[in-house]
């Protein structure tokens, strides 16, 4: 078959067809749909009009539903806090002199801006959430087995990146509560016996300063992000390749379409903003007064998924390189 449309008789010519003769417009459909459109292979040697009508007319197994649904949702949560990071970075300043001002500013002055900030926040725990209970959903149903262990290690290293990135944005507000919860954090990785010193090199020192700052930052918004993308990548790739996850025992495989399938994603994107928009509203994070590097608020705890090894630090001996 021709890797090409044939021209109209007419001698018309959309736009399509004028970039399909310069661009492989399949092949950048099929690395777009990887991210959780399209679970069916796609012949990138097949002109674009071609795989859309093949992938809308081929039915497939359907899984928006149950559990299978927490890989979409990890995609779509994700997207969600990209956009909203993305508009507070904008008006967000990564100094110590700026950063608590600008993120006040944000939060005060900006129409919406209250909103934006806590649509991230919130957006971070969900996904943070949805992520932990995907990973231990695949070992439950043993679905770290050959021929899925690929489809297990993302599943790990996205828990690893989301907790990553809830920790380096908790300092970029530089308001006393979450400076101090990250001065507690990096005594827990400090603590590590070869970690903690290389770590403590990378970030520029032990305290906890500009240099730390905006190191958060740009792991916060290029380096993790990056790496969290390709996981999702690898994660869709992947069941390209092995299939989904057998459907309970007992009950039948369901099938849709991609036209179905992609009205059943904005149905979950709109399910999820409502919940996002709910929890903002109704239950937002209090915002302190700035960092004090001399004044330790009362009971300051690291994150919650530190408090098991502060809690062990507490009882051991302090080692000789703190």
């Amino acid at each position: 078959m021709s890797a090409t449309r044939p021209p109209d008789p007419n001698g018309r010519a959309s736009w399509v067809d004028w970039l399909e003769r310069r661009i492989n417009l399949s092949e950048i459909f099929s690395f777009l749909t990887h991210f959780g459109f399209v679970i069916t292979p796609v012949d990138t040697s097949r002109p674009v009009r071609e795989v859309l009508r093949e992938v809308a007319e081929t039915p497939v197994p359907k899984y928006a539903s149950g559990p299978r649904v927490l890989g979409l949702l990890t995609a779509i949560l994700f997207a969600l806090e990209a956009v909203t990071g993305v508009l507070l970075a904008y008006y967000y300043k990564p100094t110590p002199e700026a950063a608590f001002e600008s993120t006040r500013t944000i939060v005060r002055d900006l129409p919406a801006g209250w909103f934006l900030h806590q649509m991230h926040a919130w957006g971070a725990w969900l996904l943070a959430a949805v992520v932990v209970i995907r990973l231990l959903r695949l070992f439950w149903d043993g679905l770290y087995r050959a021929p899925r262990e690929v489809l297990w290690w993302t599943a790990v290293a996205m828990v690893w990146l989301v907790l990553q990135l809830d920790f380096t944005g908790r300092l970029l507000t530089w308001d006393a509560h979450s400076y101090w919860a990250t001065v507690r954090g990096m005594e827990v990785v400090f603590a590590l016996p070869i970690a903690g010193p290389i770590l403590a090199f990378l970030l520029g020192g032990r305290v906890v300063n500009d240099d730390v700052l905006i190191r958060f930052y740009a792991l916060h918004v290029m380096v993790l992000p990056t790496f969290y993308a390709a996981c999702v990548y690898f994660t869709f790739a992947t069941l390209r390749r092995v299939g989904l996850s057998p459907a309970p025992e007992g009950r039948p495989e369901a099938t849709t379409t991609f036209r179905d399938h992609l009205y059943t994603m904005l149905m979950l994107t709109v399910g999820l903003f409502g919940v996002l928009v709910t929890l903002a509203t109704v239950l937002p994070f209090r915002f302190l007064s700035a960092a004090d590097p001399y004044v330790t608020p009362g009971g300051v705890r690291p994150p919650w998924y530190m408090l098991a090894p502060y809690a062990t630090l507490q009882w051991l001996p302090v080692p000789a390189w703190l």
